[in-house]
């Protein structure tokens, strides 16, 4: 497991991704949207979002992602403000580390997949208040 993204809900992706970038001299790639099936707690349904992503000079990921409907997993720690909503991890087998948090009690918040990766959220008192996004990259396509 290592350290992916740390992810923040922001309200205009284009506007914050450009002041980054601008400030900081960051590379990025094109903002991409996606409507996908996710479940929020009991909350079911088809998520609108738009998303990009940020490199440091070390290779650490920084996400902005802006939902435009549907189930909205950042709002359970954010509500309606934007900021960091979460911290992701890369791991290799999303099935076993889903049984390993089950297994140990954590609670599930949320799962999605993108042609990217595929992830789910815990949100558990056991983690300090923290979000934390467990994510499987997809092997490219050629």
């Amino acid at each position: 497991m290592k350290l992916l993204h740390f992810g923040f809900r922001v309200h205009d992706v284009e506007k914050t991704a450009a002041a980054w970038r601008d400030l900081f001299g960051r590379r990025d790639e094109p903002i991409h949207e996606f409507t996908l099936p996710t479940r929020v707690g009991a909350l079911t349904g088809e998520a609108h979002n738009k998303v990009t992503h940020l490199w440091t000079d070390d290779g650490t990921e920084i996400e902005f992602v802006q939902s435009i409907s549907g189930p909205c997993t950042d709002e359970v720690v954010l509500g309606e403000r934007e900021g960091m909503s979460h911290v992701a991890f890369q791991v290799d087998d999303l099935a076993a580390e889903r049984a390993r948090a089950e297994a140990r009690g954590l609670t599930i918040l949320s799962e999605g997949g993108a042609p990217r990766a595929s992830w789910f959220f815990i949100h558990d008192e056991q983690l300090g208040g923290a979000l934390v996004q467990l994510v499987q990259l997809n092997p490219k396509a050629d």
